[in-house]
């Protein structure tokens, strides 16, 4: 998880039922509990809506060999999000809870290319319904 400690520029898109906006903005992840965690703290423009901003807390839990990261976001989202290695370059976290009523559901893919770019892919759908697609790429 180390790898993903230092400052980073993001860029990408955020789609949105069917709308695609430009994303710019900043990550700063540092390590947390003695280096079994990470803190992140991202600041984002989001073309035409405005800033987005996410705290997020990355730990591995060695017994369940799962990762859990806990996400507070300046739109009001609070989520616990589990994920696992899919193979030494990629992890895949998700979410599911409830959405006026209906199910959501995150599936978040994250992609070390190496120690300096990273890309995260999410796709949220609500009632089966694809709502949101965001590509991100992340460089020191």
């Amino acid at each position: 998880m180390q790898v993903l400690v230092g400052d980073w520029i993001a860029e990408g898109t955020l789609t949105f039922k069917g709308k695609a906006f430009k994303i710019g903005g900043t990550a700063k992840l540092m390590s947390a509990a003695a280096g079994w965690g990470v803190a992140n703290f991202s600041k984002l423009d989001i073309e035409g809506v405005g800033s987005y901003e996410e705290v997020d807390v990355l730990g591995f839990d060695p017994i369940e060999k799962l990762f859990h990261f806990f996400s507070v976001t300046n739109t009001g989202a609070a989520r616990d999000h589990e994920g696992k290695w899919l193979d030494d370059k990629t992890i895949r976290f998700g979410y599911e809870g409830l959405q006026e009523g209906k199910t959501y559901v995150e599936e978040i893919s994250v992609n070390i290319l190496s120690s300096r770019e990273l890309t995260i892919h999410e796709r949220d759908t609500l009632d089966g319904q694809v709502i949101t697609i965001m590509h991100v790429s992340l460089r020191k």
